[in-house]
């Protein structure tokens, strides 16, 4: 049965205020398809325009005791819908907007992160290439790697010739090269 709100007596809004679910039943099925109708143009899916015409009905009902009137029925349900829709919107814009910002700077801390982890196990497999060499080798290549030490200067602190120095330090990059290109 199709209900107006003229339906609702006095004697029916009583009863509502006192909880009764029959008249609340009434109330909804008056009010409902309006609600409706309101809401989705505001939030475009039937979904969630649907679930704002629920909660609207609920906070009625939770709050029934507050009405003084029947008449106040449709002002505060449209009142209720009006600023649930409100709340609804701003919380999609605050999630759109932190969706983006996750996006923007979760992609670049991972990135970073991913970065930095490849950066330590790539030292710490060069450390262990390094500490596998042969000691005047392994002294010659940190010298001129990780020191920045020229041919001549390594030949000068080591008492060697500087061919010796080239010799020790193509047979060490070409052994580190080698083991390192195992992992990866």
């Amino acid at each position: 049965m199709r209900y107006k709100e003229n339906d609702i007596s006095k004697i029916d809004f009583e009863d509502f205020k006192k909880g009764g679910h029959a008249v609340f039943r009434m109330i909804f099925d008056i009010f409902h398809q309006l609600l409706y109708s309101y809401i989705i143009k505001f939030c475009k899916q039937s979904e969630e325009a649907e679930e704002l015409v629920q909660e609207t009905f609920v906070t009625l009902f939770l709050n029934r005791s507050k009405l003084e009137s029947r008449e106040g029925i449709y002002p505060y349900l449209f009142t209720t819908a009006k600023r649930l829709t409100i709340s609804n919107f701003r919380k999609k814009v605050v999630r759109t907007k932190y969706n983006d910002y996750l996006q923007q700077h979760w992609k670049e801390d991972c990135m970073a992160t991913q970065n930095h982890l490849e950066v330590s196990e790539l030292s710490d497999l060069l450390e262990d290439a390094i500490g596998e060499l042969p000691k005047k080798q392994q002294a010659i290549y940190t010298l001129n790697k990780l020191e920045d030490l020229s041919y001549q200067d390594i030949a000068d602190q080591l008492g060697v010739s500087k061919n010796t120095v080239k010799n020790h330090l193509i047979a060490a990059t070409k052994t580190i090269k080698n083991k390192i290109q195992k992992v990866y």
